[in-house]
């Protein structure tokens, strides 16, 4: 059957913006792309028909939202929704209709990431086929890909013991930060910057002062990027990513043009045994840079699953 007539309505939904785009079975383009904060959404079922209405007929929809998927739905606590993708289906009558977690669709993004989109702070030599993606933003997500499987998982979530790393760079109230993305995060950035300086500032007002030089903004980053290396440190002797370690998200890549290569790479080896040390040298770790990874990610999911059948 030849699908490619068939429109897609592809959606993403994150902790402060949800996107959305349309493309087309067949092709590799995300198009009519858009952009708003999700405190506009009063619903999900408004948001699907505003999307309706705005694109016409759709025949195919995926939805990739932040949260543990458990038995194909996912709960939105901080928007009190729960997504369930055979509702949707029944609701809005499409002809097939999926969920995924955010992290899930990033992952299923790294098989049509070009090496264009990615800047490399450590090339490293491939050596098997398995892959780790994570991405400070409003909280901490990630997932690993072994065989073009992705597994998302709630790392952001774990409770990673940090209290050295932030009393060395002289954080002081370091019982803010209980689980890692109360550290791998926009708001890590605004924490570690009051403990510098005593003011709260957002995330983008600590990069702009970062910009303008200022000691304590400085600081704050460069305290997040160290423990950032660390982190993705020790998960990549958990997973073992032979093929690359990749951050994504636009967190890293407003930040990225302040990152030391040398001193990532050495935060990221650490002082650990030798033959650990040369297993971390061999691994890839790459910023991707390209925008709407998870409707890239999306697509590239809808699109393997229409093709099976």
């Amino acid at each position: 059957m030849d699908f490619r007539s068939e429109k897609l309505l592809l959606v993403d939904i994150g902790g402060t913006n949800f996107r959305s785009a349309i493309s087309y079975l067949g092709s590799d383009e995300v198009l009519e792309t858009k952009k708003q904060n999700v405190e506009c959404l009063e619903n999900f079922s408004s948001l699907v028909n505003d999307l309706l209405e705005e694109h016409g007929p759709i025949e195919h929809a995926v939805f990739s939202v932040a949260g543990p998927k458990i038995n194909n739905v996912i709960s939105m606590t901080n928007r009190n929704f729960e997504i369930n993708a055979e509702a949707i289906q029944r609701e809005f009558g499409f002809k097939s209709c999926y969920l995924l977690n955010d992290w899930e669709s990033i992952g299923f993004s790294l098989a049509g990431t070009n090496t264009t989109d990615i800047q490399f702070i450590q090339e490293g030599k491939p050596f098997n086929d398995t892959a780790f993606m994570i991405g400070p933003g409003t909280g901490l997500g990630a997932a690993f890909i072994s065989n073009d499987v992705v597994f998302p998982t709630e790392v952001g979530n774990t409770q990673f013991t940090f209290q050295q790393i932030l009393a060395d760079a002289g954080v002081t109230n370091v019982h803010q930060f209980k689980v890692l993305e109360d550290l791998l995060s926009g708001r890590g950035i605004s924490r570690l910057y009051e403990n510098f300086s005593g003011v709260l500032n957002s995330p983008e007002d600590v990069v702009r002062l970062c910009k303008d030089k200022d000691q304590n903004a400085i600081k704050a980053i460069d305290t997040f990027i160290d423990s950032l290396a660390i982190a993705i440190s020790d998960m990549a002797l958990t997973y073992m990513p032979g093929r690359g370690i990749f951050v994504a998200g636009g967190l890293m890549r407003t930040i990225y043009n302040f990152i030391d290569h040398e001193r990532f790479i050495n935060s990221f080896i650490g002082q650990r045994k030798s033959m650990h040390q040369e297993l971390l040298q061999q691994m890839p770790i790459g910023i991707i840079t390209r925008e709407m990874t998870c409707l890239h990610g999306n697509l590239a999911f809808l699109t393997s699953q229409l093709m099976k059948s």
